[in-house]
């Protein structure tokens, strides 16, 4: 998903969470965004259509575009999904290693 790349992108859901949440640090919302950016074409099907459901509340489609209203409550979920100590984290881990190597 380009959109989680977006350095635009990336900042306005830093902005939000930071409103929403100001115990997340910026590293615990931008992190798993580049991260899942980068893995996105590796995820299963199954996996992409829940973290699309997951993070996006609507598409909105305007004149110069399409408009992607983010859900404050996934990006949470997915935060905690891949804080250290969770299994989320550990995957990533495991998955950067082999990228890696």
């Amino acid at each position: 998903m380009a959109a989680l790349s977006a350095p635009h992108i990336v900042q306005s859901v830093r902005d939000r969470m930071h409103q929403v949440r100001p115990d997340l640090t910026e590293s615990q919302v931008v992190l798993p965004m580049r991260n899942l950016a980068g893995l996105w074409r590796e995820l299963f099907p199954a996996e992409q259509c829940r973290l699309a459901q997951l993070l996006i509340e609507r598409v909105v489609i305007a004149d110069g575009g399409l408009e992607i209203i983010w859900c404050d409550q996934g990006w949470q979920e997915l935060a905690g999904e891949l804080m250290p100590g969770s299994i989320g984290a550990e995957l990533q881990e495991w998955e950067q290693q082999e990228v890696e190597a």
